[in-house]
């Protein structure tokens, strides 16, 4: 579905927020990017979607490649960036109704759409108030069910559950669980929260100064992580600092262990 080869972003003044980057999503995972506040995450995603060009490498997002074919990739994928902005004058439905006419929904459709979307994220009954006076948990439903309106294959959400109290968490993992599981939509997810990725990801990366530095299913990861890390039970934020923390020479403990013990750790 989401295939990145040698993917890099330099800036003029030299700094490199992605390096090589090399990633792979498969269709129907919920594939959840991991890293450290200037890891290069937004970065990346903003390559893969085609809302920057890349420096070096490339984007093939279902066999056509971003570069190229932005404008056909662009139907395949709908995206939630970190900030997010909403236009507080409008309603919920309103805000939909624009959107999903923006993204060529059929204009008979356009109606019956915007009502199944309202459903799904379980804003029905708040759609005719207007968006400024909706709650952070209810913006970011509206803000999913933007995303989602004109029925695309894959969804980016950068940090989708930022800001909300425990409940609104839980609701918003409970939609994306929901979309993939009813609707068969792929989920590209960056997140904070290790605890929630562990949840609802069945597929893992970490990324570290632009560079990867694991991905995998997350039950084998797990797995062999365990004499990697001589814990029999461990857990994803485990795997999380012992690949990001206690760096010694620019490499972490673990990665350079793994270097030195080929066969310790199952990666996929």
């Amino acid at each position: 579905m989401i295939k990145a080869t040698n993917l890099t972003k330099q800036y003029d003044n030299g700094f490199v927020a992605v390096d090589s980057l090399n990633l792979q999503v498969n269709k129907g995972d919920i594939y959840g990017f991991l890293g450290p506040n200037g890891a290069g995450k937004t970065t990346t995603i903003r390559m893969l979607n085609g809302l920057i060009e890349p420096s070096d490498g490339s984007v093939t997002i279902e066999g056509k490649e971003v570069k190229y074919e932005n404008a056909s990739v662009s139907k395949l994928i709908g995206v939630l960036p970190e900030s997010h902005g909403y236009y507080n004058w409008m309603t919920g439905r309103e805000y939909l109704k624009l959107f999903a006419e923006l993204y060529g929904v059929d204009k008979k459709r356009v109606k019956s759409r915007v009502e199944e979307v309202l459903e799904w994220v379980g804003m029905a009954g708040k759609a005719d108030i207007l968006i400024g006076q909706y709650s952070r948990g209810m913006k970011q439903r509206i803000g999913i069910a933007k995303t989602i309106v004109h029925e695309p294959s894959i969804i980016f959400l950068d940090e989708p559950t930022l800001g909300l109290d425990p409940q609104g968490q839980k609701d918003i993992q409970s939609i994306i669980t929901r979309l993939n599981q009813e609707q068969n939509v792929t989920v590209f997810i960056t997140s904070h929260l290790l605890k929630e990725i562990s949840e609802i990801c069945n597929r893992i990366a970490i990324v570290k100064q632009g560079k990867l530095l694991e991905e995998g299913y997350l039950d084998e990861l797990i797995k062999g992580y365990r004499l990697v890390l001589k814990n029999e039970n461990p857990t994803l934020e485990d795997i999380f600092f012992s690949l990001t923390t206690d760096e010694v020479g620019g490499v972490s403990d673990v990665q350079s262990n793994k270097k030195g013990n080929k066969g310790t750790c199952i990666i996929p």
